[in-house]
């Protein structure tokens, strides 16, 4: 599941599951360019993905582009 936030008029897509304990992200805050856990607060980068307290943990992100006011998600193949 990926969730998508909106932040200062820029669209953000990351994986909806926070490494740490498998909380929504899509249910937490935003707040300075990042979303907060509603579980634990661990905060992620909405740019990348990058936890903000160790930067070699990341949560997966995904490029987003806005297109005749829909938003349009890029999934990787695997």
């Amino acid at each position: 599941m990926i969730a998508i936030f909106e932040s200062e008029g820029q669209y953000h897509a990351l994986d909806d599951f926070c490494p740490h304990q498998g909380a929504s992200l899509s249910a937490g805050w935003i707040h300075d360019g990042c979303v907060a856990c509603p579980w634990h607060a661990w905060r992620f980068a909405l740019s990348d993905g990058t936890w903000m307290d160790n930067p070699k943990v990341k949560t997966d992100h995904f490029e987003v582009q806005l297109r005749d006011g829909e938003i349009f998600v890029a999934i990787p193949i695997l």
